[in-house]
C-alpha cells in the first residue's frame, strides 16, 4: 500500500463512520473489518501508535449487535440531526463558518463550486448538504486515490487541490466540530472517532505542508462562530 492509497483508505473510512448508521452502514461498522484496514493504512503513514483508538472501537462494538446498532443510531441522531434543545454538534461546515450558524450560505455554495470544478458528484443516497463532514472527507478520499494513479504535473496539481481544500474547508471547522463531539457525546464510539479525526487531520496538515498559523487562526474563528 503506497501513501496515497493509505490516505484514501483513511478518508473513506472516516467518511462512512460519519454517515448515519442505517442497516447497511451500521452493519459495516459493527462487522469491524474496517478497523484492520484502518490500522494498516495508518501504519503506512506514521510511526505513531493508534492502538488506544482501535481498542476503544473494538470494545464498544463487542456488545450485542442489535443493541450496539440502536445505540449508535440514537446517538448519531442526537449529536448530528435533531438533538434537544438543539443539535449538539452540527456536521456542516457552514454552521461554524457563517454568521449565526447559517446553513447553505456562501460556505456551502463555495464548496459546491469546488466539487464541480474537480468533477466530484455528491452521492444521491446521502441526501445531505455539500458541506457535511462525510462529503468533505469522501472528497479528499477521491483526490488521494486519483493522486495514486497520477504522475508528473497532474500529481502536483492534485496535491495543490488537496492543500487548498484541506486548509479552506476541513481545517477551518472540523477541529471545533471534533471538540464538540468529544465533549458531549455519550458514546465512546463517537468520542474516539472525533479524537482520531483530529489526529489524522494534523498528520495531513503536516504532510501537505500547510502552515501552522493557518490552522490555528481558522480554528479560533470557527470556534467563535460555532458558539
Amino acid at each position: 500500500m503506497n501513501r496515497s492509497i493509505a490516505r484514501s483508505h483513511v478518508y473513506n473510512i472516516l467518511s462512512l463512520c460519519y454517515t448515519y448508521p442505517d442497516e447497511k452502514v451500521g452493519s459495516w461498522i459493527i462487522e469491524k473489518d474496517w478497523i484492520r484496514e484502518l490500522r494498516d493504512a495508518l501504519g503506512c503513514l506514521t510511526d505513531e501508535t493508534f492502538e488506544e483508538y482501535f481498542d476503544s472501537f473494538e470494545k464498544f462494538l463487542s456488545g450485542k449487535r442489535e443493541e450496539v446498532g440502536l445505540e449508535m443510531a440514537r446517538e448519531y441522531t442526537r449529536l448530528f440531526i435533531n438533538g434537544f434543545p438543539k443539535v449538539v454538534a452540527p456536521p456542516y461546515g457552514s454552521v461554524y463558518l457563517e454568521k449565526e450558524g447559517r446553513v447553505f450560505g456562501k460556505t456551502t455554495s463555495g464548496i459546491l463550486q469546488f466539487y464541480h470544478k474537480t468533477g466530484f458528484t455528491l452521492k444521491e443516497d446521502l441526501g445531505d448538504l455539500p458541506d457535511h463532514i462525510a462529503h468533505e472527507l469522501e472528497f479528499m478520499g477521491i483526490l488521494t486515490a486519483q493522486e495514486a494513479e497520477a504522475t508528473g504535473t497532474e500529481r502536483v496539481r492534485l496535491e495543490e487541490v488537496q492543500m487548498n481544500f484541506l486548509s479552506q474547508y476541513l481545517l477551518s471547522w472540523i477541529p471545533a466540530f471534533c471538540g464538540k463531539v468529544k465533549q458531549d457525546s455519550r458514546l465512546a464510539f463517537y468520542q474516539t472517532l472525533a479524537d482520531l479525526t483530529g489526529e489524522f487531520l494534523q498528520l495531513e496538515k503536516n504532510y501537505l505542508g500547510i502552515p501552522e498559523e493557518v490552522n490555528t487562526q481558522q480554528t479560533i474563528d470557527s470556534e467563535i462562530r460555532g458558539g
